[in-house]
């Protein structure tokens, strides 16, 4: 018996899409589906509810939103649902007693937005890209990472974010001795980043709190 994950797609807008188009978009193992007013699309999987299949439409949306401009999010049709509430807060404070203008310098402004944009992002990945383009933006200079040279250690924090966005930010083999020696010492095979691999996912995430610290105190510095 064949299993599908299936998901519900959600428009910015009112729902307007051309279906037989949409359809032909997709892989062979996709079919969509009106009923009523809402859209479906199930993904032929190994299992049901495979958290796998959500990399897989969510990549077909964002080439759908590149090639049309219309932004649909799918979510998965559940037929358990685990209840979770999901807080997110910031800790407010006054300006500083001495407060001054700012000396702006050329890449401030940039990272300060970068930094704003970060902030507000859920997706992991994304940002990690974000928060080493505010660290990269103050060491451009490649002698500014120390080597790392032992996977019984970790590297210093620089150079561990450095790392972790070339995981991320590129595909296949690794290359780079030093980047070999960070998979080891982090527990994964020697690729960049398997977006479908939920163990390799979690151990990247678990690095972001290192990778916003490290931008955080670059701006810092700067004010």
């Amino acid at each position: 018996m064949s299993v599908s994950t299936k998901f519900k797609l959600l428009f910015e807008d009112e729902p307007d899409l051309q279906l037989d188009k949409f359809q032909q978009s997709l892989p062979p193992d996709f079919q969509v589906i009106k009923k009523d007013h809402d859209y479906y699309v199930l993904i032929k999987s190994a299992k049901a509810e495979d958290r796998r299949c959500q990399y897989l439409i969510d990549r077909e949306l964002d080439r759908h939103f590149f090639l049309t401009g219309v932004k649909i999010r799918a979510t998965m049709v559940r037929t358990k649902v685990a209840r979770s509430w999901a807080i997110r807060y910031r800790m407010h404070g006054s300006l500083p007693d001495n407060v001054h203008p700012q000396n702006w310098n050329y890449q401030l402004p940039i990272q300060l937005r970068l930094w704003s944009i970060a902030v507000d992002t859920i997706d992991d990945l994304a940002k990690v890209i974000l928060l080493y383009q505010i660290i990269e933006l103050e060491n451009l200079d490649s002698t500014h990472f120390p080597a790392y040279t032992d996977s019984t250690t970790a590297p210093v924090p620089l150079t561990e974010c450095k790392f972790i966005r070339n995981l991320v930010a590129h595909s296949g083999n690794v290359s780079d001795p030093q980047l070999k020696l960070y998979c080891t010492y982090i527990g994964l095979p020697p690729v960049m980043l398997d977006i479908t691999d939920s163990e390799s996912c979690r151990i990247i995430a678990a690095k972001v709190p290192l990778m916003e610290m490290e931008a955080k105190n670059v701006i810092a510095k700067a004010l």
